[in-house]
């Protein structure tokens, strides 16, 4: 497409736009004030940090991001207890064009504003010198709501590596685990078969999720020039591939987090919050910054500490809150924010906590193992007249006549990101497989000094150089393999003329860094290293990408329209290629690993059950959590990571229903559950002495009279339980044994559904008003709108398990949810190896309730 062509052919949609778009007549979204049934929708988004301070929870959520909001919504979904989220930024609703606009994440973002955390890293010693820019997502919906929309997977091998990597394991976080659980968060619009011949693209739907949450598709305006980058690969021996089918080499169009229907970006606020009806037990913060978390000096009997809510405060000169947890503290801020709240809290590097005068409660390798995607982008001119994001970046005109035409009908320019990809091997980007095979054995023969070379550089701790080697040996077993060694990215938006870029991300760094607190002041940003190029191999693995890059670039058809390399330029080689990345490369925006998930002894943070380690009550649930790197964008696993987190919580706190009754969960009456008053003086004298918070203790009075009254509590709590078991008549239904697959979104009723072929699969149901049972999700959402198109993203999304909002029916906010995940004996693991022993089981129910229940109610907990 050139340029003259395309101004010609939007002639009609001025006129058209201009004499029937109204600005004024845009939809709104029911949270906001303006909306005339705003009173209907109780969302319980507040920044009033005083209608929380001093109140008890069940769940207490730090961060409402990627991971935060979906396990708010999962777990507020049983309706007798009681979830607050606290996130550090706003609701988002004076951004929501920058949101819900796909094009404007590239041209018109909310990067280096309010909704950004804006961190910068360290002085980067391999990078000259210099220091790199950290964007993440401060707001509801975190780096999900700003980012550029990517949704992928890696291959097989990448998941099946954290399972490797965590032998033993009472929790399985496997390719077919983690892989169901994303699929259990997505709802899959496949291309139609037009757009599939013209982009050579390959979808098969019945690898993707469907009725889940986050809608996931594909852009409705696409450049025609994109349709040269998957036969360019082809030319040079790739296929197109259906990435959800746990495979990286290949080229594709990858699938993007946009609700198809509006070419809206779907978020975790968009998907998983704005659908909800009613539910009075779900509580959201925004504008307040958790700052600590409180314990009150208690441990469980395996010596675990306890945690008893968190401190918030909005600005580090503003007024400190606190809220008590009754059950969990999870804490879901991101690879940056999770591991300094700990820190905070006196979890982390002793030597480190001394430093800054906190005192250490438990010496863990918090903020190690960091590991980032580095990329940098190369530019080849193209024809005169080749139709590119750059026509777009420079032209008022075009701006204000695209987005006309997006406000009016959700089609053009601004639905367009980037999306071609592809994933090349290290066989792939090498002259030969021998060779590669030759730098694969360099590497195992150099192991030892490398690992010696890492630990000195970074200090690290012992059991975190354990973990290092067996990271090392299964990224040098991938050299070898299919496994994706760098991430090609087609870019439309040039170098600030009409060019068009390769992107070059690294995906397997060898490199590590570390994320470490500074100061004891919450608002203080840590020091952020992610080592760029520390360890020679990436720089070689870069500098192969880039030659890969020049190939692809001279592979037809892409050789039409890439004409010249512009930058770095084509004589630009060796060591001058290499200096030239390291100087121009930042960071692709996933960063993991600063909380691992892997054995104490080599350096984990939590175990498989996402708790940290030597605590009874607190868990991470974020990609801090991922313990190697993968060949993919981090959005899907986010969300895969909190849709198991939410099981595994579900799965510890469910209380058996007795069987053979003849009532279902419908016929019950919902009890909703509202928050209560803190009763932990942990928790109501936090704010007391903030200055001296971080270091206060209880005495060992104090420490006594708690521990007699949670024994006391815990008695009557028990025979109440005792009692309500002999009272109540059995419910109906047997449960399939065995692992449980992802959410069947469309089965007619709640519970177990044995006739999945993956051994039945748990389904959240609800009562419509005829009384229809209605398995998760929601019914289709009619926005009884005479538009087209409606602006909110919550229109047209069929996901959360609710009635539909906009039509106005009788809305329940409560029935009985149930446990969710595979039916394996949980056990949380607090001993101090990591491998078993004095851990607490939850055994499978035996005799009659043999196999876990099909209906779920859960009790209030009692306060500690």
């Amino acid at each position: 497409m050139i340029f003259s062509t395309a101004i010609i052919s939007l002639i009609p949609l001025l006129s058209y736009a201009s004499a029937s778009f109204d600005p004024s007549k845009r939809e709104i979204h029911p949270h906001n004030i303006n909306n005339p049934h705003r009173s209907t929708f109780k969302r319980s988004i507040t920044d009033d940090a005083t209608t929380v301070n001093g109140k008890s929870f069940d769940f207490v959520i730090a961060g409402g991001g990627v991971a935060g909001l979906a396990l708010a919504a999962r777990l507020s979904e049983w309706s007798n207890v009681t979830v607050l989220c606290i996130e550090a930024g706003g609701d988002g609703s004076d951004v929501e064009a920058k949101i819900d606009t796909p094009g404007y994440s590239y041209l018109n973002s909310l990067t280096g504003s309010a909704y950004d955390w804006a961190y910068n890293t360290v002085a980067q010693t391999d990078s000259g010198g210099a220091t790199k820019y950290w964007p993440r997502g401060k707001g509801l919906g975190g780096s999900g709501a700003i980012n550029g929309m990517f949704w992928g997977r890696p291959s097989v091998p990448e998941f099946d590596a954290w399972e490797t990597l965590n032998p033993n394991a009472d929790e399985t976080w496997d390719w077919d685990e983690v892989n169901k659980y994303i699929k259990k968060s997505e709802n899959y619009t496949a291309p139609s078969a037009d757009v599939k011949s013209k982009f050579s693209m390959e979808s098969d739907p019945s690898l993707h999720g469907s009725g889940g949450p986050i809608q996931i598709g594909h852009t409705e305006y696409i450049f025609d020039e994109v349709a040269k980058w998957i036969p360019a690969w082809i030319t040079l021996g790739f296929k197109s591939i259906d990435n959800a089918a746990g495979i990286s080499r290949g080229a594709w169009l990858s699938t993007s987090t946009i609700n198809v229907k509006n070419q809206t970006r779907s978020d975790s606020k968009a998907g998983y919050i704005d659908p909800l009806p009613p539910r009075s037990n779900l509580f959201i913060l925004t504008g307040q910054q958790v700052t600590e978390i409180i314990f009150n000096g208690t441990s469980d009997a395996n010596g675990n500490i306890i945690a008893s809510g968190l401190k918030f405060q909005a600005s580090s000169s503003a007024q400190s809150y606190s809220v008590q947890a009754n059950r969990e503290v999870i804490l879901a801020t991101g690879a940056v924010g999770s591991p300094q709240i700990l820190q905070l809290s006196g979890i982390g590097p002793k030597e480190t906590l001394d430093t800054v005068g906190i005192t250490t409660r438990l010496d863990l390798p918090v903020g190690y193992n960091l590991q980032d995607h580095v990329s940098y982008t190369m530019y080849w001119s193209t024809p005169q007249g080749t139709f590119t994001w750059n026509n777009l970046s420079a032209s008022a005109e075009l701006k204000a006549s695209a987005q006309a035409e997006y406000d009016q009908s959700k089609t053009g320019l601004w639905t367009y990101v980037n999306e071609a990809v592809g994933y090349p091997s290290m066989n792939d980007i090498m002259e030969s497989t021998s060779e590669a095979s030759n730098y694969a054995s360099t590497i195992a023969s150099d192991m030892s000094t490398v690992v010696s070379n890492v630990q000195s550089w970074l200090d690290l701790p012992d059991n975190v150089v354990t973990g290092l080697k067996a990271q090392y040996d299964i990224q040098q077993q991938w050299m070898t393999s299919d496994v994706g060694q760098l991430e090609i990215i087609l870019t439309m938006l040039g170098h600030g003329g009409n060019e068009m870029g390769i992107q070059v991300a690294l995906q397997h760094p060898w490199s590590r860094g570390k994320i470490l607190i500074t100061s004891k002041d919450a608002f203080t940003a840590p020091a952020i290293n992610p080592d760029y190029f520390g360890v020679g191999y990436d720089i070689d693995i870069m500098n192969y990408g880039s030659q890969f890059a020049r190939r692809l670039a001279a592979a037809s058809p892409l050789s039409e329209v890439m004409i010249n390399e512009v930058y770095p330029g084509p004589t630009v080689t060796g060591d001058a290629l290499g200096n030239y990345t390291k100087t121009n490369c930042g960071t692709e925006y996933h960063p993991m690993g600063t909380c691992s998930m892997l054995p104490k002894d080599s350096g984990g943070v939590v175990d498989t059950t996402l708790t940290v380690y030597g605590t009874a009550n607190l868990r991470v649930i974020d990609t801090s959590i991922a313990p190697l790197h993968i060949s993919a964008h981090t959005m899907a696993v986010t969300y895969g990571i909190a849709e198991k987190g939410a099981d595994i919580i579900k799965k510890k706190h469910w209380k058996q229903i007795v069987q053979n009754t003849t009532t279902t969960a419908a016929d019950e009456p919902a009890t909703t559950a509202s928050a209560g008053d803190a009763t932990d003086t942990a928790v109501t004298n936090a704010n007391k002495d903030s200055a001296n918070s971080s270091s206060s203790s209880l005495s060992n009075a104090a420490k006594i009279g708690i521990g007699i009254g949670a024994g006391v509590g815990a008695a009557a709590v028990l025979a109440a339980l005792i009692l309500f078991f002999c009272l109540r008549k059995k419910k109906n239904g047997q449960a399939a044994a065995g692992e449980k697959g992802w959410y069947d979104q469309r089965n007619a009723q709640g519970g177990w559904d044995n006739a999945t072929a993956a051994g039945g699969a748990y389904k959240e149901g609800y009562a419509l008003p005829d009384e229809q049972a209605q398995a998760y999700p929601m019914a289709a959402f009619d926005n009884h709108s005479s538009a087209p198109f409606a602006h909110s993203r919550t229109h047209s999304v069929d996901t959360m398990a609710t009635a539909d909002l906009a039509s106005r029916m009788p809305m329940r906010s409560g029935s009985n949810y149930g446990l969710s995940g595979s039916s394996t004996p949980y056990r949380d693991d607090h001993s101090d190896d990591g491998h078993g022993g004095g851990g607490n089981q939850y055994p499978t129910p035996q005799g009659a309730a043999s196999a876990w229940p099909r209906n779920q109610n859960y009790q209030p907990v009692n306060i500690h």
